[in-house]
């Protein structure tokens, strides 16, 4: 793949109540790593872990530390998907050829995060590369290699109670979809986004990102109801697979969930049940 990319590695949803979003992850289904802290930072998160990739619930643990610009997302934008990470197995060859396509990139970065195990406090690296604004429009983006990966895929983190197994991609809603062809064209490889209509479908790995206008956006999930005011762009729903949508709905059901059926049996739980981020399970997702 292109600059040595393997996929979507993780998403982050930025919350204001981390131990709310905890709870509120959990009663949708999903099994909850331990609480984790960023080294040096004041931020802390919580994973949900699927084979190839995973979801973060990204919070503030210590107000008035170093949140990254955490605090004033939240500030601006409210809680929501705020940023897909893209994965690398060599975050130095994907840096450098990063610079040679033009991309600006930065030097890789290290952080590293607490995690209490049972057996005690581990500490998962990573090594980062962050892209400028321009080579990912109209969404940040950065991406990810795991030096620890064996740390984060604990078997029993992987099952999860509504049967989701895969982050399959995301759907960004922008004003110009078909402005963000020849920017994922370069990120991602020739062929890789393909153009539909008004909507580019931009193909990393396994996964996907869909372009799409707030009209179409309500065009394809006719099922939830869409705030029309929310300021564009934002990442608007993550796509999620499964193996059987029906034991998904009849496990949200069971629990209370406000969740919606489309016509081809696809399971959709709305923005406001999942802190600003709308679900979708699919077995062809």
């Amino acid at each position: 793949m292109a600059h040595f990319l393997t996929g979507i590695d993780h998403t982050v949803v930025t919350v204001r109540d981390l131990e709310a979003a905890r709870e509120t992850y959990a009663r949708l289904g999903f099994s909850i790593t331990p609480r984790g802290r960023h080294i040096g930072w004041a931020t802390g998160n919580y994973c949900i872990m699927f084979g190839a990739n995973y979801i973060e619930l990204l919070g503030i643990a210590e107000p008035g530390g170093f949140t990254a610009g955490l605090e004033e997302m939240l500030a601006a934008k409210g809680e929501g998907l705020h940023k897909i990470v893209l994965g690398s197995d060599d975050a130095e060859a994907t840096r450098a050829s990063f610079a040679a396509a033009g991309l600006n990139p930065s030097d890789v970065q290290s952080l590293k995060r607490e995690l209490q195990l049972p057996d005690g406090i581990v500490l998962p690296a990573f090594a980062l590369v962050h892209l400028p604004p321009h080579a990912t429009p109209p969404v940040s983006m950065f991406v990810c290699q795991h030096l620890s990966a064996e740390l984060l895929r604990q078997p029993a983190w992987l099952l999860h109670p509504n049967g989701a197994t895969h982050l399959a991609g995301c759907v960004v809603v922008c004003d110009d979809p078909l402005a963000t062809e020849a920017a994922y064209e370069t990120l991602f490889g020739a062929g890789s986004a393909v153009r539909t209509d008004r909507m580019i479908a931009a193909r990393v790995g396994r996964e996907h990102v869909l372009f799409v206008t707030p009209t179409d956006l309500a065009t394809l999930f006719p099922d939830l109801e869409h705030d029309e005011s929310r300021p564009t762009p934002y990442i608007a729903g993550m796509r999620l697979r499964v193996h059987n949508p029906e034991a998904a709905a009849r496990y949200f059901s069971a629990q209370g969930i406000e969740h919606a059926r489309a016509l081809d049996g696809t399971v959709l739980v709305p923005a406001e049940a999942a802190h600003g981020v709308f679900l979708e399970f699919s077995s062809r997702a």
